[in-house]
């Protein structure tokens, strides 16, 4: 008898653990509408905006990070969703320019960004 409550406690655990640990990396879809920044002149210089453009489009052609400044005031790292590349490659192309940009929103060890999935063009 003692053996099944062994068995028991051990895939209770097991559960708990399973379910802790999806929770806690949980990932959820968003839209985030804002402006299309090169990271490294915004983070260093606050470079942004349509007197950026030129240079904030050559540091994303050249490979340099890139993010999205949403109208909310919260910046997100872009990042290729792989399986969606496309998309990625159109938001870099768009560099100080509004955009909505939709995928999955996670925060990892303080860093938001948004894997992206879709990308609408704004006017």
């Amino acid at each position: 008898m003692k053996h099944t409550k062994t068995q028991f406690f051990g895939l209770l655990l097991t559960a708990f653990l399973f379910i802790f640990s999806t929770n806690a990396f949980a990932q959820s879809s968003e839209t985030v509408k804002g402006e299309v920044l090169d990271m490294s002149c915004y983070v260093a210089k606050d470079a942004k905006g349509q007197g950026h453009k030129k240079c904030a489009q050559a540091c994303l052609d050249k490979g340099l990070p890139a993010g999205i400044l949403g109208e909310d005031g919260n910046v997100y790292l872009l990042v290729e969703d792989h399986s969606a590349a496309d998309a990625y490659k159109k938001a870099i192309g768009h560099a100080a320019e509004t955009v909505e940009i939709s995928g999955k929103v996670v925060n990892k060890n303080g860093v938001n960004s948004l894997v992206v999935e879709k990308v609408e063009v704004k006017s």
